[in-house]
């Protein structure tokens, strides 16, 4: 059985490196890979500088990516001593510390829940103070997937309420974002209904409106009344979640089931955009049916948006 050269050529140059034969001339493909070694050298020694500088800044070896930058940096060659002076010549123990005072608080007859409740004020306020998006943004470019810590904070109704107070911040923050996506899909939609990053994502917008329509049909009066308000200031937030928000409840209102109570929605909101100054007669007319009678659309158009009645108008619609 024949075989290419390229299939015989490994084996042939184990078993002889001596030989001379012209035979041997495929050798040549070989020295791309050798004229690429001293490149390499020089990214291993790249990285390893890059990594240094990592492990020299303050307390890194707290840092989530400790363990993926110790990893770069020894299979780059790396020695371990001067990762062990710059870990511990830089390391400033500022959580142990925190921890620490923590503990002498509840020694001193202070409430855990008290001391847990001033820690995390203080975090949150150190947060809002320091956040930078550009630096949350690029964890999820750093770790390529959803870091397990913010899946976990999430969890919490504190943390929760404060992505809400960043997102309102920093509403083109990519990570501020996909976080509100995720408390969405974690089934928070409750919570999320003032936030304005939420009118910015169709998928999590079309979930919280579901969720806030059929509570407000099976809740009762009270519940409209005190939830209505940042209901309708979530849907006024923008044109597009205005006209998805009165033509998705229009179709529904036609309805028996609930239908009165879709259409006062569809009202309130109407109600509310209005007050804003904006001028939502267009949108309204439309969702009516009235460009199916073209001469009084346009002459109820024009009353409306200027409010006040016009004779020529009036004799139109009669």
């Amino acid at each position: 059985m024949d075989y290419d050269d390229d299939e015989e050529a490994p084996s042939f140059w184990e078993q002889d490196d001596d030989v001379e034969d012209t035979d041997t001339l495929p050798q040549e493909p070989e020295s791309p890979i050798e004229s690429d070694h001293e490149p390499e050298e020089v990214d291993h020694q790249a990285v390893q500088t890059e990594c240094l500088e990592l492990f020299g800044s303050k307390d890194f070896i707290m840092e989530p990516g400790i363990f993926p930058n110790l990893q770069r940096y020894f299979q780059a060659g790396g020695g371990p001593e001067p990762v062990v002076q710059l870990l511990s010549d830089n390391y400033r123990a500022v959580a142990q510390t925190a921890n620490l005072l923590a503990e002498w608080l509840i020694m001193a007859g202070v409430n855990i829940t008290e001391v847990q409740k001033l820690v995390e004020e203080h975090m949150k306020k150190m947060i809002v103070r320091n956040f930078d998006p550009k630096k949350a943004d690029s964890i999820f470019t750093e770790e390529g997937q959803t870091p397990t810590w913010l899946t976990e904070m999430i969890e919490y109704p504190e943390w929760r309420a404060l992505f809400y107070q960043l997102a309102e911040v920093y509403p083109d923050c990519l990570m501020l974002n996909f976080t509100i996506k995720l408390i969405s899909d974690a089934g928070f939609q409750d919570e999320i209904k003032s936030v304005s990053t939420v009118c910015q994502q169709i998928e999590v917008f079309s979930r919280v409106l579901k969720t806030s329509v059929a509570s407000f049909l099976e809740k009762g009066e009270e519940y409209i009344k005190k939830h209505l308000p940042e209901f309708t200031n979530m849907v006024c937030h923008g044109e597009h979640t205005y006209l998805y928000t009165q033509a998705l409840l229009s179709i529904l209102a036609q309805d028996n089931r609930g239908g009165s109570q879709l259409k006062r929605l569809c009202q309130e909101i109407n109600k509310c955009a209005t007050q804003k100054g904006h001028d939502v007669t267009p949108i309204t007319l439309a969702l009516s049916g009235s460009a199916a009678y073209p001469r009084a659309c346009a002459a109820l158009s024009a009353m409306l948006s200027k409010n006040s009645l016009n004779p020529a108008d009036v004799t139109v619609v009669q």
